[in-house]
């Protein structure tokens, strides 16, 4: 197949001050067996003193031990999906003369889920500047990718850096609610929604979901976790009405994405005070659920570079949810969502850049996943009148 030519994508989900700082951390992502990620680790820790940072790690290729975690020079290594961190007794030692004892709590998987915007920020700030900001921009445009939305932003030292880095009109902050009320007058002007959590994510078996996920070697069954109860996200969204701004709630296990849907009709009239209403991910939305969405005006945010979870999950997903995952056709074709108007597209970050999301949408793993290039512009959408080319493999 011939390159394909397309503008400059607009990421609608990510994390630039997270990831560029993880530029500099060790990357995994291609590694598939435990002895080689163990001596990358090494060399990394050889070459530099204090903490070795790793990220990309996939459990579904190789396990970490606790024993060779240990014998491992200070480290903190990120799950690729970044709902799962591991850090040895070395590297919670460094990071709690930082962040204090609270550091190691990070190995419990419910703490850390529920504080994950923290725990993020914590290493999105270890080597943050404009610097940086500026060369992952310039990475993002050689990938494809013009603007990024930040759905996480650590303070206001970082909307400075993109304000010094002259990004700001490539952006689109979004906070956690702790973060916003954080910020002064004009740092919440710049802020364009609060950012909610309701589960954790399918690669770390913490995405919420009906079934039960299939026994992994260190993991029994289990149906992943809701980071709140039904009541404590009824009244975080109560309160966030007040503040008139967007929300975004990540929600990707049916179960996750049953709740926030539920909790936003039980709020009734305030649902107005959001002149935005987003769900991030929603990879195992129902037909059902995706028409109540549609009815109180939400705008899904997917991903579809993450069509390549119905593959690489197999071995932790309950029979059916593979097929379920990222149902675009679904959610187009029935339940009415229109790519660009309520359906918008984004990477996460896994990866970034337009060819692996161009590759997945065309041809997916599964048929309903599929989306057309028209549909792919629309649900990106682009505010640069540059033109990039992409070259897709057709698949036999």
């Amino acid at each position: 197949m011939p390159p394909i030519e397309i503008p400059l994508l607009a990421d609608h989900h990510s994390h630039p001050l997270l990831y560029a700082t993880l530029q500099q951390a060790v990357d995994l992502s291609d590694v598939t067996e435990l002895d080689d990620a163990c001596d990358l680790l090494q060399q990394s820790a050889d070459r530099q003193a204090g903490l070795t940072v790793a990220h990309g790690w996939k459990d579904n290729r190789f396990e970490i031990p606790e024993s060779r975690l240990q014998q491992l020079p200070p480290v903190a290594i990120f799950n690729v999906s970044l709902h799962q961190l591991l850090i040895n007794a070395t590297g919670q030692s460094l990071l709690s003369a930082q962040y204090g004892e609270v550091i190691n709590r990070v190995n419990d998987r419910r703490w850390y889920e529920s504080h994950l915007p923290t725990v993020l920020n914590w290493f999105a700030n270890l080597a943050g500047s404009a610097e940086i900001l500026v060369q992952f921009y310039d990475q993002l445009e050689g990938l494809g990718v013009w603007s990024a939305e930040e759905m996480l932003l650590v303070d206001e030292r970082e909307i400075d850096w993109f304000r010094e880095a002259d990004l700001l009109l490539r952006t689109t902050f979004w906070a956690a609610p702790g973060t916003f009320a954080n910020l002064s007058a004009a740092g919440q002007k710049q802020v364009h929604g609060l950012k909610f959590f309701t589960d954790g994510a399918i690669g770390a078996r913490s995405a919420a979901i009906q079934h039960a996920y299939q026994a992994g070697s260190q993991t029994g069954k289990n149906h992943g976790m809701l980071i709140h109860t039904d009541h404590q996200l009824q009244c975080q969204l109560t309160q966030a009405a007040e503040s008139h701004k967007a929300i975004a709630i990540h929600a990707i296990g049916d179960r996750a994405i049953e709740q926030a849907i539920t909790q936003l009709e039980g709020i009734g009239p305030l649902i107005d005070h959001f002149p935005e209403i987003r769900l991030e991910h929603v990879q195992l939305i129902n037909l059902e659920q995706a028409c109540r969405a549609k009815r109180q005006g939400i705008v899904l945010s997917m991903q579809p570079n993450f069509n390549s979870d119905s593959v690489n999950y197999g071995d932790r997903l309950p029979d059916g949810y593979a097929e379920r995952n990222n149902p675009f056709r679904m959610l187009i074709d029935k339940a009415g969502f229109v790519p660009g108007v309520d359906l918008i597209l984004g990477s996460d970050g896994m990866p970034h850049g337009a060819a692996f999301a161009l590759q997945q949408s065309l041809y997916p793993p599964i048929e309903n996943q599929r989306l057309s290039l028209s549909e792919f512009l629309a649900g990106y959408g682009s505010n640069s009148d540059k033109v990039f080319r992409v070259d897709i493999e057709s698949p036999g």
